[in-house]
């Protein structure tokens, strides 16, 4: 009752108000109506009137419904896609591995090292360094290095160290391979014109956006007075190898190991593979430790590795790079580089060596477990143990219990064995022999970090088919 009372109200309201304009207008004017206007404006004008708002009530009313019964429809459905998916299955985040590039103190390309792995080349005796019993030290430093080629003794007023100078010299020639690479990777700025609109000329120009990172990870004992100078030197090889200075930012990060630096890798991995638009992150990463002051503080330590000392450290030096995008982004012939799995060291639970192996092959199962179905065996293993043999077990029993028909010996490469101490250059060089790896034959690599008693590592790059397929991609993503 109370709404057709509404209506009527509403009807007589309508009638009113046009009367009342209507009557007003023809006094104010002075018209005399007719009897057909009398009819149209005092009859089927507020006939109309009234008949079109009950019809934009109706849509607005059935409008708001249907909005309200949408979340509930969706809500209906949901459980019905949900339960499609696996329950407890989670695949990791993974991008695309598109170049990489490393410049070891072994004087042997990528591609030459990896022909030697079964039997790589190892650190020789340096007279220009001597122990406690005037005896050279083993170390694997770049012959004839001009380690004043980037950085000057002191450079712009800031003094620098043998080890940084040695570092920026290896890096020079793996950053200009990657800015190559990241030039050819990113899409082409279209070309500004001048268009003419309503008879004003104006020139049309493409929004540009910063879809590239440049980073360099250096070790904290670099000089904090160096950074800013190195940030402002890779601006320029950037500009100069032709990336738009809008297109990129440039970070400096203070990383000292392996340990570090992977936990940094999986937050550059997720941080890509979240991204909703294409980005790129080229990440790059120098060390030496071929310098007096190091190998000094070394032996003062009784840490170097000497004749009396067999399983100490060994001063190494390297620059290494890779150029990652999201995963959209790779081609046939790229990598598609999996988030690595980090084993901490309450993680396993066994005081045995034996018992902590069997542990270490149970999660790398697991892992492996978790990656993409169909995935074809692995060729090749790259890891970091060195020349103490117990890690060289462990690496080898987690390749065992992943790939049992793997021939450990001719199909691994221990990177350590033969560079020494890399610091946060390890990991990188790993990447990028894993690149050159796969250029040699498309089939998947393992990646294992065993030196580190307080975190082991599981990780893997496997050949990017193009195109990928749709069910792939999306669990990818």
């Amino acid at each position: 009752m109370a709404g057709w009372l509404g209506r009527a109200a509403s009807v007589v309201m309508v009638f009113i108000a046009t009367w009342g304009a209507t009557i007003l207008y023809w006094r104010n004017s002075g018209t005399v109506p007719t009897g057909m206007q009398m009819l149209a404006y005092l009859g089927l004008l507020p006939v109309g009137l009234s008949g079109a708002g009950f019809m934009v009530r109706g849509a607005l009313r059935r409008g708001v419904d249907s909005a309200l019964e949408a979340p509930a429809a969706t809500d209906a459905t949901t459980p019905q896609a949900d339960a499609v998916k696996e329950p407890g299955v989670v695949v990791p985040a993974s991008v695309a591995l598109l170049a990489g590039s490393l410049k070891l103190g072994i004087d042997l390309e990528p591609q030459a090292l990896l022909e030697v792995a079964a039997a790589p080349p190892r650190p020789s005796l340096d007279g220009r360094f001597r122990d406690n019993h005037n005896l050279p030290v083993r170390m694997s430093a770049a012959p004839d290095l001009d380690e004043l080629e980037v950085l000057q003794v002191r450079q712009d007023g800031i003094d620098t160290a043998a080890h940084e100078r040695r570092a920026m010299t290896l890096l020079q020639p793996v950053l200009e391979q990657l800015l190559e690479a990241a030039y050819a990777a990113l899409p082409e700025i279209v070309a500004s014109e001048e268009v003419v609109v309503a008879g004003l000329r104006r020139r049309d120009e493409q929004r540009v956006e910063n879809v590239l990172t440049i980073e360099l990870l250096v070790p904290g004992r670099w000089s904090d007075a160096l950074r800013p100078w190195v940030q402002e030197w890779l601006l320029g090889q950037a500009r100069k190898a032709g990336i738009d200075a809008r297109r990129f930012d440039v970070r400096v990060t203070t990383l000292d190991a392996a340990r570090e630096v992977w936990p940094h890798a999986q937050r550059v991995i997720d941080a890509l593979s979240a991204s909703p638009v294409p980005r790129w992150h080229l990440l790059l990463a120098a060390s030496s430790c071929i310098d007096p002051d190091i190998v000094s503080s070394w032996q003062s330590a009784g840490v170097l590795a000497t004749a009396q000392n067999p399983d100490g450290r060994v001063p190494g030096e390297g620059a290494a790079g890779v150029l990652l995008a999201t995963l959209a982004q790779g081609r046939e012939g790229d990598g598609r580089l999996w988030r690595p799995q980090l084993v901490r060291a309450e993680q396993i639970e066994g005081q045995r060596p034996a018992e902590q192996r069997r542990q270490l092959a149970a999660l790398a199962t697991q892992w492996q477990s978790g990656l993409s179905a169909g995935r074809a065996p692995v060729q090749f293993v790259l890891h970091d143990a060195d020349h103490r043999g117990d890690l060289m077990v462990d690496a080898a029993a987690i390749t065992a219990s992943l790939s049992p028909d793997l021939d450990f010996s001719p199909q691994s490469l221990a990177v350590a064995v033969s560079a020494g101490e890399l610091g946060p250059a390890l990991p990188l060089a790993q990447l990028a022999l894993a690149h050159a790896q796969l250029q040699r034959n498309a089939e998947p690599v393992l990646l294992l970090g065993v030196a580190d008693n307080q975190q082991r590592l599981f990780g893997a790059v496997d050949p990017l088919s193009s195109p990928m397929p749709a069910a792939d991609a999306s669990l990818a993503s």
